[in-house]
Order: C-alpha cells, then structure tokens, then sequence
C-alpha cells in the first residue's frame, strides 16, 4: 500500500477515547472547535496523553467538527445563521434535544409552547447533552428557563438559542483570521467541515474562505503528495516505526 498503512481516524471525547487516540490513531475529531480557549486545553491534554504513551506531542492531528456560515457582513451571516437554525431545528427536533437535556420523553409537547415544567431527570453517571459533559443539568436547565422568560421564547426558539452550537459565523475575512489564530497557536490542525447543505454548502467556502486562508498562510496552494497520509502532513504509520522513533516526546 502506497502510504504504508491506512490513516486511522478516532472519534470519541471520554477520557478512554482519548487514551486510545494517543495510542493508536492518526487524527482525532473533537466537538472542541468553537471556543479557543476549550480547544486549547482539549489539544493540550492530547499532548499531554501522547508524551505518556512516548509520541510526539504533534504526532495527532485534531480535526474538530464545525459548521461554516458566511456572509459578506457580519449581520448578513447571523441573519443566514438564524435562517439555517429555523430550517435545521425543526418541532420534532426541538423536542428531541430538549428532551435529552431534561431527560424524559417530549415527543407529545409542543415545540412553540413553553418550556417543561418539570426538573430534569438525571440519571447517575450522566450528564451528556449532545456532544458536550454537563456536570449539572437542573442549572443549564434553570438558565434555560431565565432566559426563556426574558426574551418570551419558545421551548423551539430556545432550542435554536441555548441548544448545543457547533459552527463559526461571519465574514470571509473574520473567520480566516480566526481560524489562523486557533491554528498558529496550537488549538486545532484543521476543521472537517460539515456543510449546512450538501453540497452547495461548501461553495461558499471554497470561493470565499479558501482564499483568504490562504493569503494568510494557512491553507495550502498545491499538493505536495499523492497520499492521504502525505496530504495530511503525518509521519509514517507508526506500526513501521523504529523503537527510538517511538519513543521520542517531542
């Protein structure tokens, strides 16, 4: 096989997944791409787990998932953004989400009343809500309701507002500078994009965003490979590895 081993690809955000992608994957996918400063602390517990099994701390490329919406305002874009959630969080979809953070069956509610009157039902050794740990529902749920109140949402509208968010929103020339900023300074390797539409969701990044990272030197220009492996910057598999390389720390 031409790139020596087939890249492996990890996704998993417990701390067993994670010791797992230290030891054997090639790229991680992660839900930590939207706050800076989650990301770097998600890619500096990687190293730090990839240094205590004898990789190199850059030896596994974090590649978080997140949505790109563009606009040649910054207005522009959270009106697209506002447009796409009313498409994406449809009624049944509301009260799916809802009901994993209150964890009881909302399937018969309806999505443009109010909130569940109820207390969340957490079960022991939970805590999820979609992709993120929640470490005390009944208080996500509590700002949830405030924030309802004050801006007379819907248990829908809410969804769209508070509910779990995985994606940057802006200009072309905001989001390259963002997304250079979370690269130079070690937070994520790249993103694997998931378009709001397939696949005309993407055109928008090609055309306009692709350009702008790349004048920022942060996007590449040409291929200098012909290898997924070789594409994604990585070293040999590490099953072809020498024990010293093995043991290096980076």
């Amino acid at each position: 096989m031409r790139q020596g081993h087939p890249v492996i690809f990890q996704a998993g955000d417990s701390g067993e997944g994670r010791d797992f992608a230290a030891r054997n994957a090639d790229v991680i996918f992660s839900a930590h791409g939207n706050d800076f400063d989650d990301a770097l602390a998600f890619a500096e517990d990687l190293r730090n787990r990839l240094r205590a099994v004898g990789r190199p701390d850059d030896d596994l490329l974090i590649l978080p998932g997140t949505e790109i919406i563009l606009g040649a305002t910054e207005e522009e874009a959270q009106e697209k953004k506002r447009w796409i959630r009313l498409q994406q969080v449809t009624p049944a979809t509301a009260l799916g989400i809802a009901g994993l953070l209150w964890g009881i069956d909302l399937s018969d509610r309806d999505a443009d009343g109010p909130l569940p009157k109820e207390d969340p039902v957490v079960a022991e050794n939970d805590g999820s809500f979609g992709a993120r740990r929640i470490a005390d529902l009944r208080a996500v749920v509590a700002e949830w309701r405030a924030k309802a109140k004050a801006h007379d949402w819907s248990l829908r509208e809410t969804v769209i507002a508070l509910g779990p968010q995985r994606g940057h929103v802006g200009t072309p020339s905001g989001l390259a500078d963002k997304f250079a900023h979370f690269v130079r300074h070690g937070a994520v390797d790249g993103f694997n994009v998931t378009p709001y539409l397939i696949p005309d969701g993407l055109d928008d990044i090609v055309d306009l965003l692709v350009p702008e990272l790349q004048e920022r030197g942060v996007y590449r220009t040409e291929y200098t490979g012909t290898t997924l492996r070789e594409h994604l910057g990585l070293r040999e598999p590490l099953t072809h590895r020498s024990a010293p390389d093995r043991r290096q720390a980076g």
